[in-house]
């Protein structure tokens, strides 16, 4: 091989200028170029040392990803009175035997994935399901304090966490719902009953017949004419005492006593009979 050529891997590269024909034109068939498209150009191929692509050079793929334990989060998509809410499954699972069931076996593959797909929670109002959530997903930020829900929002959390047998989230919302301030005694018999809070309904029993507030039409709506009758039966049981060596003092008895008392004034002044407004009501 001459000084003007060099090979690699079969490849022939050649620094010698091609000879042009005498009074010819440069010709690219003189430059080694096939015109003819009915003859296939030779195939070449440059072989590199293997020691730059190392053969054991492996890329994992997503299968052998690890998750972390705390910050890779599930969300699911919820369809709550017409209202979609995009939200961890994670903490609902945490909390709920029910939701993860629904994170192990799915209806259907791709349910709760899409806008298209969610998961259907019927029997739900959004306005309670919001509150479990601001509970369980509360918005985190620096130095922003924790959310304050009312009497009325908790009994929402407290619905929920019963519904779906939440256990922790109910004794949470129990005690702050015991904590909250000047919270009607009978708003919270109502909630007491309905969530089987017994130790609410002594004390909050007690302070209905304690304070001077007369009952209202709506004590009877909430608490039901027997429990009315018996709490009113209670208050006219008691008996003032004057005692000169231990002075007045209130006393329980068993009935209620009489009196000589004539309240035919007060009768005719309060009592609607006698205002127009009982037979109106009959007559409408």
């Amino acid at each position: 091989m001459s000084d003007n050529e060099s090979r690699i891997s079969g490849v022939v590269w050649s620094n010698a200028e091609p000879a042009l024909a005498p009074s010819a034109e440069p010709s690219l068939n003189g430059l080694g170029v096939d015109l003819d498209p009915s003859t296939p150009e030779p195939v070449s191929t440059v072989s590199l040392p293997p020691s730059l692509f190392p053969r054991d050079l492996s890329v994992p793929g997503p299968a052998t990803y690890l998750r972390d334990d705390l910050f890779y989060e599930d969300h699911r998509i919820f369809l709550v009175e017409n209202c979609l809410f995009r939200v961890p499954i994670n903490g609902l699972a945490a909390e709920s035997q029910i939701f993860r069931g629904m994170m192990e076996f799915p209806a259907s593959g791709n349910e709760g994935l899409s806008d298209q797909n969610p998961i259907r929670l019927d029997g739900v109002s959004r306005d309670d399901f919001r509150q479990l959530l601001r509970v369980l997903c509360p918005p985190k930020r620096f130095n922003a304090p924790a959310p304050i829900l009312s009497f009325s929002e908790w009994t929402s959390v407290l619905k929920l966490a019963d519904m779906w047998l939440m256990d922790e989230v109910r004794e949470h919302a129990i005690s702050c719902m015991a904590a909250l301030p000047n919270i009607d005694p009978i708003d919270k018999i109502v909630v007491g009953r309905e969530f089987n809070i017994l130790s609410w309904l002594a004390p909050c029993f007690n302070e209905i017949l304690q304070r001077s507030q007369s009952f209202t039409e709506r004590d009877l709506d909430l608490l039901g004419i027997p429990t009315f009758l018996l709490l009113v039966d209670f208050r006219n049981r008691l008996t003032f005492t004057n005692d000169y060596n231990y002075g007045t003092s209130w006393h329980l008895g068993t009935k209620r006593q009489a009196t000589a008392v004539d309240f035919t004034q007060v009768i005719k002044a309060e009592l609607p009979d006698f205002q127009g407004k009982f037979f109106y009501r009959i007559l409408s």
